[in-house]
């Protein structure tokens, strides 16, 4: 047990706690105030939960730290803890319910954050089977689940590209890459400018090159017509 409560204390003296605790004064904490820590704790985890316990109902706070607790799987020690006496212990700040959340809790904050996060878009809901009777609601709940899966497949691209090795500052250097490789073109091609206009005539000798351009086009698209007739003959052959 020692061993877990210099984890939490050590976990919670850090970002974004910066409690400044030490294992006597924690110890000393009366259950209010470890409930409101652990409340601080989930609210870090899903900021729908940061609340001032002392504003609402014990039962209430049990049943929001519970709802929570679920979505986010915990599961307390030993999972023969009848959820009655868990649900006390959670009102009561009672310190061998609460220390085991906290343990949890702060092992895997960063996983419970992205699962609390998901959870609230991927919650199905449990619409009676004679309403989905009902064309329309039938339809809205359809559009409803497909919608889940696009979110799902969406967030798992966007956890690959994450993870791809591609960085924020790797894209930055090839955007300021191509920007300098821009400005070197346009640099290039006003000097080819420059060194154009001082030839005499250079206006007629820009305007010869423009029409031999429509001549070459117009050659390869004559050349290309005369290839699918010669292939439209061979069909007929073909055919006859």
């Amino acid at each position: 047990m020692s061993d877990q409560l210099k984890f939490i204390v050590e976990k919670l003296n850090k970002e974004p706690f910066k409690k400044n605790f030490n294992l006597i004064t924690f110890e000393s904490l009366e259950s209010m105030q470890l409930l409101q820590l652990l409340n601080d704790v989930l609210g870090e985890i899903d900021p729908k939960h940061v609340v001032d316990i002392r504003e609402e109902m014990p039962d209430q706070t049990a049943k929001r730290m519970l709802s929570l607790l679920g979505i986010l799987k915990y599961k307390p020690p030993g999972g023969t803890t009848d959820l009655s006496t868990f649900r006390q212990g959670l009102v009561t700040g009672n310190k061998p319910v609460i220390h085991p959340v906290l343990y949890w809790l702060l092992q895997r904050t960063n996983e419970l954050k992205k699962r609390a996060y998901l959870a609230r878009f991927l919650i199905r809901l449990d619409v009676p089977t004679e309403f989905l009777q009902d064309d329309t609601v039938a339809d809205t709940n359809k559009q409803y689940e497909d919608l889940m899966e696009v979110f799902k497949n969406l967030h798992k691209e966007c956890d690959q590209l994450k993870t791809s090795g591609f960085s924020t500052a790797e894209i930055r250097r090839d955007i300021s890459a191509m920007e300098e490789e821009k400005d070197q073109l346009i640099k290039r091609v006003e000097r080819l400018k420059k060194r154009v206009e001082t030839v005499q005539n250079h206006q007629q000798m820009l305007e010869i090159a423009r029409q031999l351009r429509v001549e070459k086009e117009r050659e390869e698209s004559l050349t290309q017509q005369k290839q699918e007739q010669k292939n439209q003959v061979s069909m007929l052959k073909y055919r006859d």
